[in-house]
């Protein structure tokens, strides 16, 4: 459906967003948002939305918008998901001053450049390389988008962490603002946005490395401090269930789920439910997979990001030979393994869900190049990065992003 005039922009409106983003974390008989999946390939960050049909079958959305982004100096990396909005940090070539991170919404195409503006002016003399981790919240007390950025500033001496610092930037302002607290560890990639506030799956309790407790890690948005969540079960005692475990936003609240070890043929799916202040987990999932592990490689499976989609959740998969996801539907208790086509490590399934916010309430977005007609192959095929390498060059930028409408393209299933 294409909205236009007055409607568009009561939709687009910051305050009807606002007051959706309110209804969202404080009531709690909420309307649970039906996901939508986005397949990223690497590594130049072309963004398909798909569909996926319980079966074998992952298709691009017909008349989906498309969009790439990329820069010659830098390698974006995804870091989280807020609702509707991807958010990706660049790796480039400046390793001591850190990396800029991007905001994406994949269904309207915007794409939104974060300022680079700091409190923090300068970085120790002796730090030899900087890397930042990011997350995204809503502060329902002052109704603003929040995003925080943790860096560490590496030293000399060999795996060292000598220095950590905290920033906070509210969307829409023009500068990151450095916090007087730092987390107690190292943040990882396992993390999920739910309830407003970030929250991080974390070996360990102190910046020593040595350390092998797993807890949760949260940042809470509206008193911009870090706190412990805890979790549904003794897992300081088993550090070797840290590859089995993913955090993700499950029907609108933090999930904390269980792959099935070797040792274990059960997929555990724990809630954190709030009720009245008091937050509880509930075990909602405990499903015999073992039938199913049969047919998977486990001996070289690498789960990475786990998300949602519309009857279960889902994991990318890794192995020495090929990227697929598992699909796990909880309605009929069954898992498949979709193989993705293309060059293995290069694709990844994200999971959104819909808002009312628009990037273009808070700055200046993007501007996409003219569309580029009859770009309708597979992704990552050969032809279509020869084209859109063309595209490039032609266009002489460093920054290049593309919308295209595509006609469905299959995915094949195994």
């Amino acid at each position: 459906m294409c909205i236009q005039g007055p409607v568009k922009d009561t939709v687009d409106d910051p305050f009807f967003a606002m007051q959706h983003m309110r209804r969202r974390f404080l009531t709690s008989c909420t309307t649970v948002e039906v996901p939508r999946l986005v397949l990223c390939t690497a590594p130049n960050c072309r963004m398909h939305p798909i569909k996926y049909d319980g079966n074998e079958l992952l298709t691009k959305s017909k008349h989906a918008i498309i969009s790439e982004f990329w820069t010659r100096e830098c390698l974006y990396v995804h870091n989280f998901i807020f609702c509707n909005l991807l958010g990706f940090s660049c790796h480039g070539v400046d390793y001591k001053n850190g990396n800029t991170c991007l905001l994406l919404d994949p269904f309207k195409g915007e794409i939104l450049m974060l300022p680079t503006t700091s409190d923090v002016l300068q970085v120790s003399a002796n730090t030899v390389w900087r890397q930042d981790s990011y997350g995204m919240g809503f502060d329902n007390k002052t109704n603003t988008y929040k995003i925080v950025r943790i860096s560490y500033h590496h030293k000399y001496k060999k795996g060292q962490l000598s220095e950590l610092t905290t920033e906070v930037l509210v969307l829409g302002t023009s500068s990151w603002r450095e916090l007087p607290v730092v987390p107690p560890c190292y943040v990882t990639s396992k993390s999920a946005s739910a309830d407003g506030d970030m929250h991080w799956l974390v070996n360990g309790d102190t910046k020593d490395l040595s350390a092998s407790s797993i807890r949760i890690l949260s940042f809470d948005f509206k008193k911009e401090k870090f706190y412990w969540t805890p979790h549904p079960a003794a897992l300081e005692k088993k550090p070797s269930l840290w590859n089995f475990l993913h955090v993700l936003n499950f029907k609108g609240s933090l999930a904390l789920v269980e792959f099935p070890s070797s040792e274990d043929k059960y997929m555990k799916i724990w809630a954190l439910k709030n009720n009245y202040g008091n937050k509880e987990w509930v075990l909602n999932y405990k499903i015999d997979v073992g039938q199913y592990l049969l047919s998977l490689p486990l001996g070289n499976l690498c789960l990475s990001e786990c998300g949602e989609w519309e009857h279960g959740i889902f994991f990318n998969q890794q192995n020495k030979d090929s990227s697929s996801i598992l699909f796990v539907d909880l309605t009929r208790i069954s898992m498949k393994n979709v193989l993705l086509k293309g060059p293995m490590h290069t694709m990844e399934v994200f999971s959104c869900t819909d808002s009312m916010i628009s990037l273009k309430n808070y700055g200046d977005l993007v501007e996409p190049q003219e569309e580029q007609e009859g770009v309708t192959e597979c992704p990552m095929s050969q032809e279509t990065d020869e084209n859109l390498t063309k595209a490039e060059e032609s266009n002489g930028r460093d920054f290049v992003f593309l919308r295209t409408q595509t006609e469905p393209a299959c995915v094949s299933g195994s």
